[in-house]
Order: structure tokens, then C-alpha cells, then sequence
């Protein structure tokens, strides 16, 4: 006759006591152990980012040897200087306060993804941890590799250079994309009458006479053909001629790597950031 075959028990069987205990035994033994005596004298840090970093800071983190957690900032906090800089400190305060938990991983330093951003960042301090800077005005510099870069292309175009990225183009409403002006003008002439129309659709193109050109910035290593387009296709709405400026990955990946030289600055605990109102962008203060 045939013979049975045993059904297949898809639950392993309840571990036993002893079991339970000797693994958690082994779970605390690798949890309390030094970190050090396996990670070679990698470092721990937490990156506060502005999410118009998102692909270039990923690709940064998963390249380097150091272990770096992003926390990604809310995108529209830039708009209000004041709500930026109670964000970041809520969330400075919140990672010093998780890295004092037993249970939890060191951090070694705080990295800040952000320039000054329109006195965003002024008054930032921390308690127990070190948090590294880049001296920058806004994120442009930091996408350009470098505040000289940042100032040669300023003074080139009298600074009217409206800058795109992919960052910007995924995470932001940027001029000259994804609005209708005939369908916008219908709806004003709707609501307030067409000469009142007229004034407003020429006032929200007057944005224009303060910049030169649309320019995109041209990471290396990404395949940027649908930003290009995009930046293109907004220049030519916007009546901009349109450029595209190589980017550099320095400053950030510095930041990253460790790397901390006089082009970011190293704030101690207890220590406040202040603008400096020159070239080195910020200092401490006092």
C-alpha cells in the first residue's frame, strides 16, 4: 500500500525555557558589548537633512564606511525662518536625548543639511554632542561643491540665477512648472473680473526681471536627463534662457566622511551659532 507521508508543520515548535534564555542571554551579550572592537573606528552620526538633499545625501550615506541616519526635514520650513529653527532644535533635543538611552546607539556627531537659509539656523546649540555646520548660505552652495563656486556663477549673473535640481524639482512647487496660465487666467477673470485678471497674471510673471537665467544643476553621477527637460521645458515658460552648471558632491561628502575642515564649523556642547555677516558665512557666538 502507499505509504503516509508525514503533513508538514509550517509553526516551529514552542521553544523551550531554557531556549528563550540562553538566547536572550546572547542577544544582550552582543548588545552591551564595545562597538568599537567591531566597527574598526567607524562613526555614528545623525544627519538632519532638507529633503531637497534626498537623492544626493542617500547616495553620499550609502557610499561611505560611516554609519549615518538621516532625520528629513519637513520642505516647505525654509519659507518661514523662524519655524525652520524651532524644528531643528526640537529635533536636535529629541537625538541627544535618544543617544543617552542605554538601549540605544551612540552618536558621535549631529550633521546639519542645511545652509544658513535666511537666518534659519541662527541660535541652533547643543547639550552632549558635537554638531558640524557647513559654512553655506543656502543649499545651492552645498549642491556646487563649495562657496567659491557659489560666488563666481553669483557674480557672473549678477546673482539672478533661479537654480534648479532634482531635489528642488521633486519636492517643490518651482516656478514655470505644473501650472496652466490660460486655465488661471479664466478663473481670475471668474472671480474678479478680466482687467483685474490681467494685473495679477502680469505681477506673478514679474518674478522674472530679477533673474537672468534658469540653471540646473548637474550632480555627478545621476542620470539627470528628466530634470534637464524639466528645467528646460519651465525656462522656456518662464522666458529664461536656460543653462546648466556643473555640481560637485565636496562639501557634503566631507560632512559625511568626517572630514571637517574650515569649510564647516564643529559646534561644541553648550556652543550657539550665529551669522558672522562675512565670508565664513557663521561662527560661535561670543
Amino acid at each position: 500500500g502507499k505509504s503516509k507521508e508525514r503533513p508538514v508543520n509550517f509553526f516551529p515548535p514552542k521553544p523551550s525555557p531554557l531556549y528563550s534564555e540562553g538566547l536572550g542571554l546572547i542577544i544582550k551579550m552582543f548588545t552591551l558589548c564595545p562597538r568599537a572592537d567591531f566597527q574598526g573606528g567607524i562613526m555614528r552620526y545623525k544627519l538632519i537633512g532638507c529633503k531637497v538633499f534626498m537623492r544626493e545625501l542617500y547616495q553620499l550615506c550609502a557610499q561611505s564606511e560611516n554609519i549615518v541616519e538621516i532625520v528629513w526635514m519637513k520642505e516647505a520650513l525654509h519659507l518661514t525662518p523662524s519655524k525652520l529653527r524651532a524644528a531643528l532644535q526640537r529635533t536636535i533635543d529629541r537625538i541627544e536625548e535618544e543617544a543617552q538611552e542605554p538601549d540605544n546607539n551612540p552618536c558621535d556627531a549631529i550633521l546639519l543639511g542645511y545652509g544658513l537659509c535666511s537666518m534659519g539656523i541662527v541660535g541652533l546649540h547643543t547639550r552632549h554632542i558635537p554638531l558640524v555646520i557647513p559654512r553655506a548660505h543656502d543649499c545651492i552652495t552645498l549642491l556646487l561643491g563649495g562657496r567659491e563656486r557659489y560666488q563666481q556663477l553669483f557674480e557672473a549673473h549678477s546673482g539672478g540665477v533661479y537654480w534648479y535640481s532634482p531635489g528642488w524639482i521633486e519636492q517643490f512647487k518651482t516656478p514655470g512648472r505644473g501650472s496652466n496660465e490660460e486655465a488661471k487666467f479664466a478663473e481670475y477673470v471668474e472671480k474678479y473680473g478680466e482687467e483685474n485678471a490681467e494685473y495679477l497674471m502680469e505681477v506673478e510673471r514679474g518674478w522674472t526681471e530679477h533673474y537672468d537665467c534658469a540653471a540646473f544643476i548637474k550632480w555627478p553621477g545621476f542620470d539627470t536627463q528628466k530634470y534637464e527637460l524639466a528645467t528646460q521645458q519651465a525656462a522656456e515658460k518662464s522666458h529664461l534662457p536656460y543653462q546648466v552648471a556643473e555640481g560637485a558632491d565636496t562639501l557634503l561628502r566631507r560632512m559625511i566622511e568626517g572630514d571637517w575642515n574650515e569649510d564647516f564649523l564643529v559646534l561644541q556642547p553648550g556652543q550657539v551659532v550665529e551669522a558672522s555677516n562675512d565670508e565664513g558665512v557663521i561662527r560661535v557666538r561670543g
